[in-house]
């Protein structure tokens, strides 16, 4: 392990990178929040409610900060996964079940992307979205498979710029700024007016603290071999992360909203987002709104499906890491390659793509407000956190995160039996 360290010191270099790579763990768990599912719910807000939603993005950013810095300290101080945390302090069943609801997320999230992602690209070469499908999932199963943590995390990184693309495309349409600061920072609850304006607050919600980025987080720090001298950049990262995931969604409501917002469109999938933009907004905002769809799911399809295999293996204590070799962590890539083949398989079936994302929806507003119990009381407990374990202000925004996303799915919850149980 001294070798280790001393090779990783040697071959540090004094350029643009040393500012990033500190930051490595925060900025992908970050980027990778922003998937094309993501995409598409961020495009719905824009188009359904103008920038009234915008001000989400304001609570929303302190909540995701206490969630990723919780879950990156743990890696750090426990080296232990999460879920391996969960099953020793409150028992294999509740980690159990978070594993599967996980499971069948991460899965249904995956497909729903890799779907996104192949009608997009058979959109800008005229091919079938089957073989983009099959070829986008072939791909991920040669990264995940054949390739080691460290090849998947630098090319992470290197995607990430890739996101800018979004707030370039919102400067090449005509948009109304002072109303754009205005939404932001005065609240509008007239989404609480409309059903489906509910579910779609709910949604960008329930895609900025997903369940799948909490287990990633930790699962980073110790991949990455942090020491606890290192948890000041690493809390850096996850600021500077939060902070890059957040703007970007921001941009893509904001852009939506001026394109869409007024025109009566169903934008269902991110190929129709994307062609729809092009008659109103132009070839160039089309074709940056196009690429960034791909990379985003390059960039979260790689994330959703390795944590799912490691909150799997945390469950059931089998070998992990995408440092090992397949032969070595058989039920691993066993995971992994369940949750690829699984997601292509749906992917092809022409289940619709907002069903899926509905289901997930639903399913990880359950298990966030759990997991965030459970993320809370490791944190503070002394016996595994020792001296670092949280802060009193840590415990109290983690509890009004708790709150905020118990209010919003009890909101939903509430409207779901207004409309189809009375």
């Amino acid at each position: 392990m001294k070798n280790n360290h001393k090779y990783r010191g040697k071959k540090r270099r004094r350029n643009i990178w040393n500012y990033f790579i500190p930051k490595k763990a925060g900025i992908i768990t970050g980027a990778a929040d922003n998937d094309p599912s993501g995409i598409v719910t961020y495009t719905q807000a824009g188009a359904a409610s103008g920038f009234s939603l915008l001000w989400l993005m304001i609570i929303s950013l302190p909540m995701l900060i206490s969630v990723e810095e919780m879950s990156a300290r743990v890696g750090v101080v426990a080296k232990k996964g999460l879920n391996k945390l969960i099953a020793e302090k409150f028992g294999i069943r509740w980690a159990s079940f978070a594993a599967l609801i996980v499971l069948i997320c991460n899965v249904l999230t995956i497909a729903a992307d890799i779907a996104g992602m192949g009608e997009v690209a058979g959109t800008l070469t005229g091919v079938s979205l089957i073989w983009y499908v099959l070829l986008f999932g072939l791909i991920f199963l040669y990264l995940l498979i054949s390739k080691g943590y460290r090849a998947v995390s630098r090319l992470l990184l290197i995607i990430t710029p890739i996101f800018l693309l979004y707030i370039v495309s919102a400067f090449l349409i005509d948009v109304p700024w002072k109303e754009v600061v205005m939404s932001t920072f005065m609240p509008s609850l007239n989404f609480l007016q409309s059903s489906d304006l509910i579910l779609i607050a709910v949604g960008v919600m329930g895609t900025t603290i997903s369940p799948y980025l909490i287990f990633w987080q930790t699962t980073e720090e110790i991949e990455d071999h942090k020491t606890v001298d290192e948890l000041d950049d690493e809390t850096a990262g996850v600021v500077s992360g939060m902070f890059f995931c957040q703007i970007i969604f921001y941009f893509i409501i904001v852009a939506a909203a001026a394109v869409f917002f007024g025109q009566n469109k169903l934008l269902d999938s991110p190929g129709e987002a994307a062609m729809a933009l092009k008659p109103l907004a132009g070839d160039l905002a089309f074709l940056l709104f196009s690429v960034g769809i791909v990379g985003s799911g390059f960039m979260s399809v790689p994330v959703l499906a390795a944590s799912t295999a490691y909150v799997v293996a945390d469950t059931f204590s089998w070998k992990e890491g995408l440092e090992k070799k397949a032969w070595e962590a058989q039920g691993f890539y066993g995971v992994i390659l369940l949750s690829i083949v699984g997601g292509v398989a749906i992917a092809l079936s022409g289940i619709d793509a907002i069903t899926m994302l509905f289901l997930t929806q639903v399913l990880n507003g359950v298990l966030v407000p759990i997991l965030l119990i459970f993320l809370l009381s490791i944190t503070s407990d002394e016996k595994i956190m020792g001296k670092h374990k949280n802060a009193p202000i840590v415990t109290w925004m983690g509890w009004i995160t708790f709150s905020i996303m118990v209010l919003f799915d009890l909101v939903l919850f509430w409207d779901l039996a207004k409309n189809y149980l009375m």
